[in-house]
């Protein structure tokens, strides 16, 4: 891993990662950096940036070796042991998600998900959905490092300090709430309101 690279650059990063990918099954081999951009709707300018500081470059007239820039970029952003994450309140979500990570090489394992209400009768064999009452048991016998929290606002409060009280070391808020977290837990929101607006007000920009 890189230390201290910024939170903009290791969110692009995962982004190139899942791209090349897809493109390098396509049967090419390189990628120039405005090719990336241009999948990705990004300026090709914050590609180039992210590459230097990863210390990866290309060929000026190939590009850049796909498959060496996917292994780079699991060497800097990927950590040495696999994590595990919970997901609350969003357990379809959260199984969807595990398609990804559970059937790659990723670091990362979606190990459990909880719903605040009864237990699906249909289990996904390898993520079990628990109910809530059961989350602080479930995460610290699994060693639940990460969690993503979806739930009302009315309950935010009161999961996010169950959830520090487990050991957990990473909240992704997806809640309105302000999280009242210590220090020494690493918090992203990620306010899907704000999202949805921004989508529907250029949503109406493209159709004006």
């Amino acid at each position: 891993m890189i230390k201290d690279l910024p939170p903009n650059t290791v969110e692009r990063l995962s982004l190139y990662r899942r791209k090349l990918i897809n493109y390098a099954s396509e049967e090419k081999k390189y990628i120039h950096s405005h090719q990336l951009a241009h999948l990705l709707r990004i300026n090709p300018a914050h590609i180039r940036r992210d590459l230097m500081l990863i210390k990866f470059n290309g060929d000026v007239h190939k590009g850049y070796d796909i498959s060496k820039l996917v292994a780079r970029i699991g060497k800097v952003i990927d950590g040495p042991v696999i994590r595990k994450i919970a997901f609350v309140g969003i357990g379809d979500l959260g199984r969807a998600v595990a398609e990804y990570f559970n059937g790659t090489d990723n670091m990362l394992r979606i190990a459990a998900t909880f719903r605040l209400r009864e237990e699906p009768k249909v289990q996904f064999p390898d993520v079990h959905c628990y109910n809530i009452s059961k989350m602080k048991d479930i995460l610290k016998k699994e060693k639940i490092e990460l969690c993503v929290i979806a739930v009302p606002m009315d309950y935010a409060k009161e999961v996010s300090k169950t959830v520090v009280e487990s050991g957990v070391k990473g909240i992704l808020n997806f809640t309105s709430v302000i999280l009242d977290i210590p220090d020494s837990v690493y918090v992203e929101d990620y306010d899907m309101i704000a999202k949805l607006e921004k989508m529907a007000y250029f949503a109406n920009e493209y159709n004006s």
